[in-house]
C-alpha cells in the first residue's frame, strides 16, 4: 500500500473518531435535558412505578410528576434516570426532566441516587427492597471506583486521539511514528473504558430479574444506552486507523527489511531544465546503476560488448532485502535499472525501496533482440509492445521517476559512420511512449541515456532529441560518462562537459559516471557532483562494482558526499523551451522527419501468397536474397526498410520479419508473372493453397497501407485497438496514475479492517448480550 495512502487513511479514519468522541462529550454528559443530550446516555434505569407495586401498599407521594423540582432531596422518585460522564438526569416523561449537579468524572452510583430521592416516609422500604437481592446494583463502592476508571481512560484516550490527528497530518517519518504511538494508546484506553462500562451495566442489569417474596418484579429495569453504542463505534473506528500504520511497516517488513520509514515520495516533474518535487524542492540524482551484468557477448565485429541476457533485480525479493540496507547506507535516493522482465512481479522489491526513499528510472529496453539496433534501427511494434507491456507492469509504483527509451543506440560513430542516423528512431519511441503514458494520465517522465564522445555528434544529439515540441522530445538526458579517473579534478574532468551543457533546454545528469583504469576507485568525483548514477553497485567487467557479493556479508564504497544544489527554485525556473531542429549535415546524419506510430494492424492485413517456414535463423538471409532477386527484376525492398538519414519509410518497415519475409516473396513472385519457381527459394517457400489474383493483392496492398505512415497513440498489445491515427497524439502533461498501488496490497488491506471490525462488532454485541 502507498505510504501516503496509510497516513492520510489513517488521518481520516481518526478525524472521524474525532467527531465521535466530540460528541460523545459534549452529548453523553447529561447536564442539561435538551433534545440530544436525552436521547444518549450510557445507561438507562427506570423504576416505572413497579417499584409501588412491590412495597404491596399504597405509596402517596412516592413519585414526582413535576419536571421543575430538584434531584437528591427526596421529593418523589422520576420515572427514568439516566446517566453520562459528568452528572445524571431524571425524566417524569419522555421529554421533561431536570438534572443533578455536573461533575467532572462522574460516579456511576444508581443506588444512591434513588434513595436521595425517595420521599424520607419511604426510604427504608425501598432500601431493603433494592438491597435484599444483594446485587451489584447495590454495590456503590465499586461502582464508584469502576465508572470512574472507566472515565479516566475514555478521557486519557480521547487526548491521544485528538493528539494522533495533529501528528498525523504532516507526514514526515517522525510525526508518522507519534501518530502511531498516540493512537494505539488512544485505541487501547478506549476499547478498555468501554470494556468496564459494558461489564458493570452488565453486572447492574441482573437486578431486572428479582422479584418481591409475593412474586411481584422488583419494578426496576437497567437498559443500555444509545451512548455505549456511541463509546464502541468510537472505538471500532480507531483501531481501524491502526491498521494503515501497521500496513506502511509491514511493507518493509513482510520481505524482511529493517528500514527507516519515511514519508511518502513525492512526485517529480520537469521544470524547464529542471526536476522538482510536488513540494518545489529542486530534485537531482544520488542514485546507483542497480543491476548484475548478464552473460556478455563476444563478437570480433563488434567492439562495444554487450550482456545478451540479464536478471532482473527488482523481481528479486531476497536480493533486495539483503542490498537495501546497504543502498540506504550509501544515501542513494534513486536507483537505474537496466533491464526488466514485465511478467514478473516486482511488488516486493519497489515498495521496500520506497518506503527507503528510493526513486527508480526503468529502461525499457532488452538485451539482444529487445532494443533498436544501432546497426541496423528500426522502430518496430515488436518494440512498442514490449515497452508498452514493461510500463503497464510499473506504472503502479509511486517510485518510478522515468522510463528510458534507449541506452547508447548512437555509438561506435568512428566505425559506424552512419551511427547518427539512429537518432529518429530514439526520438519516434520518445514520442510514441509520451503518448501512451499520456492517454494513462501519467506524467512519468522519458529519457534517454547517451554514451560520451566526441562534441561533433554529442552535442547535436542532446540537441535533436529535445528538439521541435514536447510531444517528439525527451524529458530527461543521461550521459554515461567516465572522464573523472583516479584523484582528478572538475577542471580536468568535467568543466568541458559541464560547459557543453550550460544552456541545454532540458535536465541533463550523468546517467553512469565512474572510471576503474585507476585502482584503487577513489570516488573523489562525487565531491564535484550535483547529481548521477555511480556505476555500479554489482560488480561488472572492467573492475566496477561497489560491493562484493557473499554469503554473509558486502562491503560498500563511500557515495555520501554528493551535494545537491537547491537552486534556482521552481518560480524561477523559466517556461519549457523546444528549438527548431536543426538539418542533417555531414557529421549528424538524423533526419528531422520520424518514424511512424508501429501499427500492428498495417502488418496483419498485408495479403500473403506465399508461405515460408519462418525460421528465425533464416529469415535475414532469405530476405536479403529475395531483396537481392526482386532489385534485379526492377522492384525495391524499400517498402520494407527505413532511413533514418533520408527521413524515409517503408508502410512496412515496423513489422516483424515474418512479414517482411512474406511481403518480398509475394512481390518476386508477382514480377516474374508468377512463374512457380520463383515460388521455391531453396525449398523455404511455397504458394498458398488460394493465392489471390494480382488485382486483388495489388487492392488489398494499397488498402492495407493507406494510412501506414500515421502518427497515433498506441494501445496495449492485445486490445485490438490500433487505430492508425484515429487517436490523436496527446500532448498534455497529466497527472500521475501512480497512485494506483498494487491490487495485492489492497486486498490484504481490506481484508484486515473486515477481520478487526468483525472482531470488533461481535466482540461488543456478546458483551451487550
Amino acid at each position: 500500500m502507498k505510504g501516503e495512502t496509510c497516513i492520510r487513511g489513517a488521518t481520516v479514519l481518526t478525524f472521524e473518531n474525532i467527531i465521535l468522541e466530540v460528541l460523545r462529550f459534549m452529548k453523553i454528559g447529561q447536564i442539561n435535558v435538551s433534545t440530544v443530550p436525552r436521547g444518549i446516555a450510557m445507561v438507562r434505569i427506570s423504576p416505572n412505578n413497579g417499584l409501588e407495586s412491590a412495597t404491596g401498599d399504597p405509596t402517596p407521594g412516592l413519585y414526582n410528576n413535576n419536571a421543575s423540582v430538584p434531584l437528591q432531596a427526596q421529593n418523589g422518585l422520576r420515572q427514568v434516570y439516566s446517566w453520562g460522564f459528568y452528572s445524571h438526569c431524571a425524566y417524569v416523561d419522555s421529554s421533561h426532566g431536570t438534572c443533578a449537579n455536573s461533575t467532572f468524572a462522574n460516579k456511576f452510583v444508581p443506588f444512591d441516587s434513588i434513595l436521595a430521592d425517595t420521599p424520607s416516609k419511604y426510604s427504608v422500604v425501598t432500601r431493603f427492597l433494592i438491597s435484599r437481592p444483594n446485587t451489584t446494583f447495590s454495590n456503590s463502592p465499586f461502582l464508584a471506583t469502576s465508572s470512574r476508571a472507566a472515565f479516566y481512560l475514555i478521557f486519557v484516550g480521547t487526548i491521544c486521539v485528538f493528539l494522533a490527528l495533529i501528528s498525523g497530518i504532516p507526514q514526515s517519518t517522525l510525526t508518522f511514528i507519534a501518530a502511531s504511538v498516540f493512537a494505539t494508546l488512544a485505541a487501547t484506553f478506549l476499547l478498555v473504558g468501554a470494556a468496564i462500562w459494558t461489564a458493570i451495566i452488565r453486572q447492574v442489569r441482573t437486578i431486572n430479574h428479582f422479584t418481591v417474596e409475593s412474586g411481584a418484579p422488583l419494578g426496576i429495569e437497567v437498559s443500555f444506552g444509545s451512548g455505549l453504542w456511541l463509546l464502541w463505534a468510537s472505538s471500532a473506528t480507531l483501531s481501524l486507523s491502526l491498521l494503515p500504520y501497521f500496513v506502511r511497516y509491514v511493507v518493509a517488513v513482510s520481505v524482511g527489511l529493517l528500514v527507516p520509514i519515511v514519508e511518502s515520495l513525492q512526485k517529480v516533474s520537469r521544470i524547464g531544465r529542471y526536476l522538482y518535487t510536488e513540494d518545489g524542492n529542486r530534485f537531482s540524482f544520488k542514485g546507483i546503476a542497480y543491476q548484475q551484468q548478464g552473460t556478455v557477448a563476444t563478437d570480433p565485429n563488434n567492439n562495444f560488448p554487450e550482456p545478451n541476457d540479464f536478471i532482473d533485480p527488482l523481481a528479486d525479493s531476497s536480493g533486495c532485502a539483503r542490498d537495501l540496507s546497504h543502498l540506504t547506507a550509501l544515501g542513494v535516493n534513486s536507483v537505474r535499472v537496466y533491464s526488466v522482465n514485465s511478467s514478473l512481479d516486482h511488488d516486493s522489491c519497489m515498495q521496500a525501496l520506497e518506503s527507503a526513499g528510493i526513486y527508480t528510472i526503468i529502461d525499457l529496453s532488452l538485451p539482444a533482440n529487445g532494443s533498436i539496433n544501432r546497426a541496423a534501427p528500426s522502430w518496430t511494434v515488436a518494440l512498442l509492445d514490449q515497452y508498452i507491456e514493461t510500463i503497464d507492469a510499473f506504472l503502479k509504483y509511486d517510485n518510478v521517476i522515468a522510463f528510458n527509451v534507449a541506452n547508447e543506440v548512437v555509438a561506435q560513430v568512428d566505425t559506424l559512420p552512419n551511427a547518427t542516423a539512429a537518432a529518429p528512431y530514439i526520438k519516434a519511441a520518445a514520442r510514441d511512449v509520451k503518448a501512451y503514458l499520456r492517454s494513462k494520465n501519467s506524467s512519468v517522465l522519458v529519457g534517454y541515456s547517451s554514451t560520451d564522445g566526441p562534441d561533433s555528434w554529442r552535442i547535436p544529439l542532446a540537441n535533436y532529441l529535445a528538439c521541435n515540441s514536447d510531444a517528439t522530445s525527451i524529458d530527461l538526458f543521461g550521459l554515461n560518462n567516465y572522464e573523472w579517473c583516479g584523484d582528478s579534478d572538475f577542471q580536468s574532468a568535467y568543466a568541458g562537459t559541464n560547459a557543453d551543457f550550460v544552456n541545454y533546454t532540458l535536465p541533463v545528469y550523468f546517467s553512469e559516471f565512474g572510471c576503474a583504469t585507476s585502482p584503487p576507485r577513489l570516488w573523489t568525483e562525487v565531491q564535484a557532483l550535483f547529481g548521477g548514477m555511480a556505476f555500479s553497485y554489482f560488480p561488472a567487467d572492467g573492475g566496477f562494482g561497489m560491493v562484493t557479493l557473499s554469503q554473509d556479508n558486502s562491503t560498500v564504497a563511500q557515495y555520501n558526499n554528493v551535494t545537491l544544489v537547491d537552486s534556482p527554485t521552481r518560480d524561477n525556473a523559466g517556461q519549457d523551451q523546444f528549438p527548431a531542429c536543426a538539418p542533417p549535415d555531414a557529421t549528424f546524419l538524423a533526419s528531422t522527419s520520424l518514424p511512424p506510430t508501429p501499427n500492428e494492424s498495417v502488418c496483419h492485413c498485408t495479403f500473403r501468397e506465399t508461405d515460408n517456414p519462418g525460421e528465425a535463423v533464416i529469415v535475414g538471409q532469405l530476405i536479403d536474397i529475395a531483396c537481392s532477386l526482386f532489385g534485379q527484376q526492377g522492384g525495391s525492398c524499400s517498402p520494407i526498410g527505413g532511413s533514418g538519414s533520408s527521413g524515409q519509410y517503408g508502410s512496412l518497415s515496423y513489422c516483424d520479419p515474418i512479414t517482411k519475409l512474406d511481403y518480398v516473396f509475394s512481390a518476386y513472385y508477382d514480377i516474374t508473372n508468377r512463374n512457380s519457381l520463383s515460388c521455391d527459394f531453396a525449398g523455404n517457400a511455397s504458394l498458398i493453397a488460394s493465392p489471390p489474383s494480382p488485382a486483388a493483392a495489388a487492392a488489398a496492398a494499397t488498402s492495407c497501407v493507406s494510412n501506414a505512415a500515421a502518427t497515433f497513440t498506441p494501445q496495449a498489445p492485445g486490445t485490438g485497438s490500433d487505430s492508425g491515427g484515429a487517436t490523436p497524439t496527446s500532448t498534455s502533461s497529466g497527472s500521475s496514475s501512480n497512485n494506483n498501488a498494487a491490487v495485492s496490497s489492497y486486498v490484504q488491506g481490506f481484508l484486515g479492517i473486515a477481520l478487526t471490525a468483525g472482531v470488533i462488532f461481535i466482540s461488543g454485541v456478546w458483551t451487550l448480550s
